[in-house]
């Protein structure tokens, strides 16, 4: 559970892993941008069963499998942050980005006020019958 917890720490802020108005509470986008936006802001919202229904495990949507798990690590990731960076997550605006085949990368640098453990890396998207998910490692 240590090493999936690191590995989430990493994904999550250096991932090689919404704005209000596209909010949480949905589900994957048509849009790399707007996926990721929705997986943050439902992130700090700790929307955590909405968050990770957007991301990608092991090259497959997480299903009610796997929910449970990804649940409680992203919880226990979020509930490490500071108050000051999940609030920032509540209010992640993420700008569009041009698309082209199946993948996609957002630098976290080009996500305006995004917490600074965000900010170090990428997050990477994948298109899985034209909706976007954020994908995450479990290894």
């Amino acid at each position: 559970m240590v090493a999936k917890l690191l590995t989430w720490s990493l994904t999550l802020s250096v991932i090689a892993a919404l704005s209000l108005v596209g909010g949480s509470g949905k589900g994957p986008a048509d849009e790399p941008g707007e996926s990721l936006e929705r997986m943050l802001v439902a992130m700090g919202n700790r929307e955590y069963e909405d968050a990770c229904r957007i991301t990608v495990q092991d090259g497959a949507p997480v299903d009610d499998g796997d929910l449970d798990e990804c649940v409680t690590t992203m919880r226990v990731f979020v509930e490490g942050l500071r108050p000051a960076d999940v609030q920032a997550l509540r209010q992640a605006t993420v700008p569009d980005v041009p698309a082209e085949g199946k993948t996609a990368e957002i630098p976290g640098t080009r996500i305006p006020r995004i917490p600074p453990a965000f900010a170090e890396g990428a997050f990477e998207l994948v298109r899985i019958d034209d909706l976007w998910y954020v994908v995450v490692t479990t290894s």
